[in-house]
């Protein structure tokens, strides 16, 4: 009899876990990511969040979803006291080993982020998250009171973030006329076949399944407020951190922007909470 067992969040995750792997093996060789240059001393951090998180020398920083560690090692270099986590196996082993090669001190620990209260004790004074990551996440309830749970009394969350109304754009022109690809209140997991990758779309990639869920900026901060923390700021930029779109061009601060557009649309927030206990 043919198997009409539905795939279930656990399968989806493992699906998503299966590519980043993947991508985690690849990305370093990666223009996008430019390893040789973070090597020689440069920081992969933005001005945008060096700027609204502010100085974090000697405060322990927890870094979710960190992929293979370079903003996490950035942030060390700024003086925190660092520990970078990521679902994927390959990702965590590169970051040690990047860790090793620029005598960095950073701890990193290989974890579902649901599963984190399980595999890391201690509390921060700054957890932070940035650039493609809540996509990749089914439950932002859950997330945020790991969040919280991590976080130490009079501590920092602070996120910079693709903008979830500019995910949901099948195609942007220079006049800034849009298609709308999904809804912005999409609720089911969106399952795509991806050539390639954002770092290299001529790549060959084996694993071309993503599934990603579409999260609203209200959700993401009520999911905050919910876990207890207190919203200190949500900031909106028409720039993103990619070229998301054919007619964004890059400018001399690294940002892409749609240069004439006569109708601007946000494509980056940021936010910061703090716990107030």
């Amino acid at each position: 009899m043919p198997d009409d067992t539905l795939p279930t969040t656990a399968d989806f995750l493992q699906t998503n876990r299966k590519r980043w792997d993947e991508l985690a093996e690849h990305h370093p060789d990666t223009e996008f990511y430019d390893v040789e240059r973070f090597l020689d001393g440069a920081t992969t951090l933005r001005p945008l969040e060096l700027e609204e998180l502010g100085d974090v020398s000697e405060k322990p920083l927890l870094h979710l979803q960190c992929h293979f560690g370079l903003d996490t090692l950035s942030w060390a270099r700024a003086g925190a006291d660092v520990t970078g986590v990521d679902f994927s196996e390959a990702g965590v082993s590169m970051a040690r080993e990047l860790a090793d090669e620029t005598e960095l001190d950073a701890e990193f620990v290989q974890a579902n982020l649901y599963d984190l209260p399980d595999e890391l004790d201690g509390e921060f004074d700054v957890v932070y998250t940035s650039y493609g990551v809540l996509a990749w996440l089914p439950d932002l309830t859950e997330w945020a009171e790991v969040i919280a749970e991590f976080l130490a009394p009079g501590g920092t969350f602070y996120m910079a973030e693709i903008h979830p109304l500019g995910t949901t754009l099948a195609d942007l022109q220079s006049d800034g006329a849009a298609e709308i690809g999904h809804s912005y209140f999409e609720d089911d997991a969106m399952r795509y076949e991806v050539e390639g990758t954002y770092a290299d779309w001529e790549a060959d990639i084996e694993n071309t399944t993503a599934v990603e869920w579409q999260h609203g900026l209200g959700e993401v901060v009520t999911a905050l407020a919910s876990a207890g923390l207190t919203i200190e700021f949500v900031h909106e930029f028409p720039f993103s951190c990619y070229q998301q779109f054919p007619a964004m061009e890059e400018g001399e601060d690294g940002w892409w922007r749609v240069p004439d557009a006569e109708k601007q649309v946000p494509f980056t927030f940021s936010v910061q909470a703090r716990n107030a206990k």
